[in-house]
């Protein structure tokens, strides 16, 4: 059923029958109209997507639609002026072929700036079946054997391919920041990480990057710099990290990865009781929910169980334990208490172990065929720094000590041994 032509009023003219959008323009003076008759480039949009709208930051509308014959996603959304446009994020990725992102068949700005608001459109490929939607039809006790393993392999492919989109985007100056089960989806196959509107630029002074700021319009310093304040407070809480939870005011690409953990944990538990027998799962308030968390990844032994994950194939059980380990471990002991403490990022990229997950491919040209196991968490490599060689100074010798003089010989070895006699006290008796 389409959706009815007073829907689109506020910034398109819907006095004609109403069949079909048609978007026109470039990013800063984008036009939409309504069509009676489109053409192949025309959108055909269908009914609208139900999703969660805050009531304060941005508001994101989606409704499906088709394009060029093909199922498509129509979205509006409505963001500060000051806040980064998604579209400008895709084309910040898009510049550094980030893999796994949905293609953007179009994107631009419709209304610039109403009480501080801008409306902005992004028309996309329809993106399949979110990991939420996927595991929730299969959740309960009874999950038949193809299904476990079907799922399994979905959960293995997802954590292989959103490492990889995460790793590629922050080498490229993005952090997602919003990793949850809703945004990363399953498209005939095909791992697809979505929903990058609340990202945030980490290399505000590529040239690149400038050069996209301009094209949309935005203050890149203003931008970052509310983007920045931001990181406290943005993302999923379910799926939000340790360090996030406790409001640390920076973020990093493992911030992004530990969210990708819980999701992977989440989907998981569907498989026998679901997410409501963890009480990971079941906590609202931020730092219960962080203390909760702590909770259950303190033992490397029963981890899964603490989150509710009776079943997993044995592959699936090896990439969470590398995760396990990139994430809560430094030089294989347990840091998950440095998670709680101070402002800074107290884990490193161990690209040991990033190579293990996203392969050495990847690895090598993003952290470089290094030597050294453990990386600062940045969004590009930063030059080996040479150590100089340690001399170590001799020890001091020990002085030589005299020879010990032999003992005298003992003469009276041979010599009966005689009882002293006891003197008797005085007034008394030896009788």
């Amino acid at each position: 059923m389409k959706q009815p032509p007073n829907r689109f009023g506020h910034f398109a003219d819907v006095s004609i029958d109403y069949e079909f959008l048609r978007f026109s323009g470039g990013v800063l003076d984008s036009k939409v109209e309504v069509v009676g008759l489109g053409n192949v480039s025309d959108v055909d949009v269908g009914d609208r997507i139900t999703r969660h709208i805050p009531l304060i930051r941005r508001a994101a509308f989606l409704t499906k639609a088709k394009y060029r014959g093909m199922p498509a996603v129509l979205k509006y959304s409505w963001t500060p002026v000051d806040r980064l446009p998604e579209g400008a994020v895709y084309k910040v990725l898009e510049s550094q072929n980030v893999s796994c992102l949905p293609n953007i068949y179009s994107s631009g700005i419709l209304v610039k700036d109403v009480f501080g608001y801008r409306l902005e459109y992004l028309l996309m490929e329809d993106c399949g079946e979110t990991i939420e939607s996927r595991f929730s039809k299969i959740s309960g006790p009874w999950v038949l054997p193809n299904l476990i393993k079907s799922a399994c392999a979905d959960i293995s492919d997802a954590i292989t391919k959103t490492t990889e989109c995460l790793v590629e985007a922050a080498s490229a100056g993005v952090l997602h920041r919003d990793i949850s089960a809703g945004n990363i989806t399953i498209c005939k196959g095909q791992i697809r990480v979505i929903d990058w509107g609340y990202a945030k630029l980490t290399q505000p002074d590529s040239p690149k990057i400038q050069t996209i700021a301009n094209e949309w319009g935005f203050d890149l310093g203003d931008v970052t710099k509310n983007e920045n304040i931001q990181d406290g407070m943005t993302g999923t809480p379910l799926f939000m990290g340790i360090r996030v939870l406790f409001g640390h005011p920076t973020r990093s690409l493992l911030d992004d990865i530990e969210s990708l953990f819980y999701v992977a944990m989440y989907a998981l538990s569907h498989l026998l009781l679901g997410p409501s027998a963890s009480p990971a799962f079941n906590v609202h308030e931020n730092k219960t929910s962080a203390y909760v968390k702590l909770g259950s990844v303190t033992s490397r032994v029963s981890y899964l169980e603490c989150f509710g994950v009776k079943v997993c194939s044995d592959d699936v059980k090896a990439q969470l334990d590398l995760l396990y380990q990139l994430l809560f471990c430094r030089d294989n002991q347990f840091i998950g208490g440095k998670l709680t403490e101070g402002k800074a990022e107290a884990r490193v990229v161990d690209t040991t172990i990033m190579r293990k997950i996203i392969g050495s491919d990847l690895a090598d040209q993003i952290y470089g065929s290094q030597v050294d196991n453990d990386m600062p968490v940045g969004n590009a490599p930063p030059k080996r720094k040479t150590r100089a060689a340690k001399t170590r100074k001799p020890a001091p010798k020990k002085p030589k000590l005299a020879p010990k003089k032999p003992k005298p010989a003992d003469t009276n070895n041979n010599q009966d041994y005689t009882v002293p006699q006891l003197r008797p006290r005085p007034g008394r008796s030896t009788k």
